[in-house]
């Protein structure tokens, strides 16, 4: 009987063990603690032409509530892709092999120059069939992004990539 006790222990400390880890998970899920990774985070939305790309902005982009700064490029990325014959996913893009480099201006502000490759991402059976045999073009991406620091919080200010048409 002392063995099956001891089974159980160890089972209940293992489920609490991940509880533990799925709840320390998801509080930290929203936050970017560093520049690199708000700069990270907005990229990979960014490419995949994800809408909640508009939470990793500064308030200076998205403080305009008549400008809808996201919307107004994914209808423009959608726009283009039609008149290319395509649908909108296939403008969607996953980035791989991200190198960061981050250059703090101030303890507020900071640069991050992201190098990366991209490569085209209609839906995750396409990703990984174009990873495994090699098909498809990788595209560079070679870019800095203006991060500054709002409510505790890591953004992306500035002209980031293609957002905002000039």
């Amino acid at each position: 009987m002392a063995g099956g006790n001891k089974i159980m222990v160890i089972a209940g400390v293992i489920i609490v063990a991940l509880i533990l880890q799925i709840v320390l998970i998801g509080a930290g899920a929203g936050r970017h603690e560093t520049p690199g990774a708000a700069a990270a985070a907005f990229s990979k939305a960014y490419f995949k032409l994800d809408a909640d790309m508009a939470e990793l902005l500064c308030s200076e982009i998205t403080e305009d509530e008549d400008a809808d700064v996201v919307g107004a490029y994914l209808h423009r990325v959608a726009a283009e892709a039609r008149a290319e014959g395509f649908a909108p996913s296939w403008k969607r893009m996953a980035l791989a092999h991200i190198d960061l480099q981050t250059e703090m201006v101030d303890e507020n502000t900071a640069n991050v120059h992201i190098s990366s490759e991209r490569r085209r991402s209609i839906n995750p059976v396409f990703a990984a069939v174009a990873k495994i045999f090699r098909l498809g073009d990788t595209y560079d991406v070679d870019d800095t992004l203006t991060v500054v620091r709002e409510d505790d919080n890591w953004k992306v200010c500035g002209q980031p990539f293609a957002l905002i048409e000039s």
